[in-house]
């Protein structure tokens, strides 16, 4: 099984949208184990619930080490499909 650090998309399960500080968030599991500013997935593509998005920054509530399948916060923006195929 490849490693999901390397993979090009990687596929978070959410639990919920939602805003903070002007920041559109989402709620989802950390999908490996990495540092706490998590640089293997801010400007990474993500699907959650079937829609692309790029990771933006994440927060947290916690400081030090996110653990795999902990929940974490990632500021999001959706990509624009049209543009894209283009």
């Amino acid at each position: 099984m490849e490693n999901p650090a390397s993979q090009s998309q990687i596929a978070l399960e959410s639990y919920y949208a939602y805003g903070y500080r002007g920041r559109s968030m989402m709620a989802v599991r950390a999908p490996f184990a990495t540092s706490g500013e998590a640089p293997d997935l801010v400007g990474r593509i993500a699907r959650i619930d079937g829609a692309a998005y790029r990771v933006i920054g994440i927060s947290r509530q916690i400081s030090g080490p996110i653990a795999k399948g902990e929940p974490i916060g990632v500021e999001v923006r959706p990509l624009d499909t049209a543009r894209s195929a283009a």
